[in-house]
């Protein structure tokens, strides 16, 4: 089977749009969503609704979908992202609000983990070093577990000498693992990446080759950013999406 594994929308409905469409001429019709599908952009209910219209999803909850309907304090949140989540909670209607809140936080499956953070913290932890994922390791026990939060595509992984890596994926390039091992996969973002490409991110995982390989597409920055301006929000958040930073 073939998922299709997307994190971090963050109410970027074009860039989500692209990405499905990524998906659809992949024929991908198993869906993986890691979180915080809302948060910093103008489109919440639109990206909740394609989100909740896929036939075969499994979802967690990110920490803006969490804060926007009062399951999480936004004590930690930049001011930012506290202006942005003021505007979700006023945009979100009542379907987006009860789907947001239905999401588990950790999904721990026969084949693999997700979780938006990290398995052992799956909120709010940012996974960044080899360290973090070495800590990880005693709270997933599948092969392969999907992670978003930090908006960057990389793999974390032991080597056949025993040593931690911690490597960017490249587009296209399929990275095979051991089934014997563990491997924890950040899918990046599909609404705010923030490695340096601008285009909206997934992933394809195949379960048959134990493969996983990114994806990117270009999408209507500008429009985004008009809607954004139209709606106040901050500033910097729309003018990030330029940069992918």
């Amino acid at each position: 089977m073939r998922y299709g594994v997307i994190s971090d929308i963050h109410s970027n409905l074009e860039a989500l749009d692209a990405v499905l469409a990524v998906f659809r001429k992949e024929r991908i019709q198993s869906f993986l969503c890691l979180g915080d599908i809302v948060g910093y952009g103008p489109n919440p209910n639109e990206c909740v609704e394609r989100i909740a219209a896929l036939k075969k999803l499994q979802a967690t909850g990110g920490s803006h979908d969490f804060a926007a309907v009062g399951l999480k304090e936004t004590t930690w949140f930049n001011d930012m992202a506290v202006r942005a989540l003021s505007f979700t909670k006023r945009k979100l209607n009542e379907e987006s609000r009860s789907f947001l809140m239905r999401l588990p936080r950790l999904i721990d499956g026969s084949m693999f983990t997700m979780a938006h953070g990290s398995p052992r913290d799956p909120t709010d932890e940012y996974l960044l070093t080899a360290r973090q994922y070495l800590d990880n390791l005693e709270f997933f026990r599948t092969p392969i577990c999907f992670i978003g939060h930090t908006h960057v595509p990389c793999i974390f992984f032991t080597d056949s000498l025993g040593v931690i890596q911690h490597k960017p994926l490249e587009e296209g390039v399929p990275f095979s693992f051991d089934p014997q091992g563990k491997v924890m996969v950040n899918a990046g973002s599909v609404g705010q990446p923030r490695d340096g490409d601008t285009r909206a991110c997934g992933l394809i995982y195949d379960t048959e080759t134990r493969e996983v390989t990114l994806v990117r597409k270009e999408y209507d920055i500008r429009a985004v950013q008009d809607k954004m301006k139209q709606a106040s929000l901050p500033l910097f958040l729309i003018e990030r999406l330029s940069y992918g930073r």
